[in-house]
């Protein structure tokens, strides 16, 4: 997300913001990643049907058996080709069943899927093109606001969370496929697995599509926090003649220093309820954000504590507080789970910065690390050789670590790093709409005429003039 180049002295500061294009991605084709755990549950975007961790595959789905009757033994699935039935065929990506009457010599027109690939390439090339990464020398533009960010990322979700239903119908199909198939002992048909193949490769782009959309997403939702998440070190909560806020407090209670921060999760979360993202990419992107605010800050704290007195009970008591109104407005807002999950580390840093000077001077270095397991043993060494006692005052002999310990010590690996972020899980099930019910929306029926006619003109110019037709009339998608 960030890159990793630092100051020569050890500095995290990051020179440029790049692309998370390190994300992984655990969907029905691709088992790059797994996690050894659940994402943490969020009480606004919890769903009875589906879940966020990796399920067994049903016997006979796509994930179990390549190559399976004859499945997988062609050439390599890395650039997908998937399927487009024609202006004709109906609605629904993929659907194989169609296939069975389709001549083996039938020339397959151009897949609608990657079109549609392609528009998203543009679009979100128009937005990098508006939020430059690297500004010409000598310029300064002011970076957007959150709201001008959200209009700028809402088509992108909208296009992950239709996306996510599709994929989640053509799963279903090709189950309900392979399924039919077994009971009719058709399971080493060549035409079904070349339409099962078919499939397998639509859901390698819309595998795609999800992916470049939660990165796009996440990267410039993170962007904006880049600049709002210093002020948590450095605001002030307890302002003069000001009660601190409760739980469940609306934003404009909150304190100055938090706002900017809190603004951006409120709207991250306002966009993905009005586009209906599927509640597991919901936690997942906010999981992605906490991940990026834990590590980012998490860096600023061992690095402010260098050469300078930072650490101090005063500063940590701030810190704390303010740590805890963030984590007390994200339970209200039903992602307490997912950020407690998140902010642990940088809260167990905080943690310890906070214990009373008196208490802190008889603990020992075992008892610390017991304490504080989150922490690695360079950064508790870090914290602790660099902690406010006063003046002329060192570190006592108890917090120092054994020699064997110290010195297969990393002392300079203090810093958290970006990549190590989980990995996308793609929803399985939990979809919403009913592709496969009848369709009452007038609108929806203009437009989906008005794309096949397009689609049908872009089929018609690849052929020879004598071999073009007009499109077909057809009374319903």
């Amino acid at each position: 997300m960030l890159s990793g180049e630092r100051k020569e002295s050890g500095s995290p500061r990051f020179g440029k913001l790049h692309l998370p294009a390190g994300l992984w991605i655990n969907s029905p084709r691709k088992q790059l990643a797994k996690l050894g755990r659940r994402w943490p549950s969020a009480a606004s975007v919890k769903s009875s049907s589906s879940d966020t961790a990796p399920r067994e595959p049903h016997p006979s789905s796509p994930r179990a058996g390549l190559p399976r009757g004859g499945r997988g033994t062609g050439a390599p699935r890395g650039a997908p080709h998937p399927v487009f039935r024609g202006p004709g065929a109906g609605s629904g990506g993929g659907q194989g069943a169609r296939a069975r009457n389709r001549a083996p010599q039938e020339k397959l027109p151009p897949d609608r899927f990657a079109l549609s690939f392609c528009s998203l390439q543009e679009k979100i090339k128009e937005i990098g093109d508006r939020q430059p990464e690297n500004q010409p020398e000598g310029t300064l533009e002011a970076p957007l606001s959150i709201d001008e960010v959200a209009a700028e990322l809402r088509p992108l979700m909208s296009w992950m969370a239709n996306t996510t239903e599709l994929l989640s119908y053509v799963q279903e199909k090709v189950l309900d496929m392979e399924k039919e198939a077994d009971q009719e002992g058709l399971s080493s048909d060549p035409q079904l697995c070349s339409d099962l193949e078919l499939c397998d490769e639509a859901m390698a782009v819309l595998d795609e599509v999800i992916m470049c959309t939660f990165q796009q997403s996440v990267y410039y939702l993170t962007k904006t926090l880049y600049s709002t998440l210093p002020a948590l070190l450095d605001s002030n909560p307890f302002t003069a003649g000001a009660e601190l806020p409760g739980p469940g407090a609306e934003l404009a209670a909150m304190p100055p220093g938090l706002r900017p921060t809190l603004e951006v999760f409120q709207t991250a979360l306002e966009l993905t309820r009005q586009c209906e993202l599927h509640p597991d990419l919901v936690s997942q992107t906010f999981g992605y954000l906490f991940f990026f605010s834990n590590a980012s800050l998490l860096n600023s704290l061992m690095e402010r504590g260098q050469g300078r007195p930072f650490y101090q009970w005063s500063r940590a008591v701030q810190i704390r507080t303010n740590l805890d109104l963030v984590l007390d407005w994200l339970q209200g807002a039903g992602l307490g789970d997912i950020a407690t999950e998140f902010f642990r580390k940088l809260s167990m840093a905080v943690n310890l910065l906070c214990v009373p000077r008196t208490s802190l001077l008889k603990a020992s270095w075992s008892s610390l690390q017991t304490e504080h397991p989150t922490l690695s043993p360079a950064q508790l060494h870090h914290v602790l050789s660099h902690y406010q006692l006063g003046p002329g005052r060192g570190p006592p002999p108890a917090w120092e670590p054994p020699p064997a310990e110290l010195e297969a010590m990393d002392t300079g690996d203090i810093f958290e790093s970006f990549s190590s972020h989980p990995p996308l899980i793609l929803p399985l099930g939990g979809s919403r709409l009913r592709l496969s019910g009848p369709v009452t929306d007038d609108s929806l029926h203009a437009e989906l005429r008005r794309l096949r006619r397009l689609l049908w003109d872009l089929e018609q110019k690849e052929l020879p003039a004598n071999q073009r037709h007009a499109l077909p009339v057809a009374s319903s998608p």
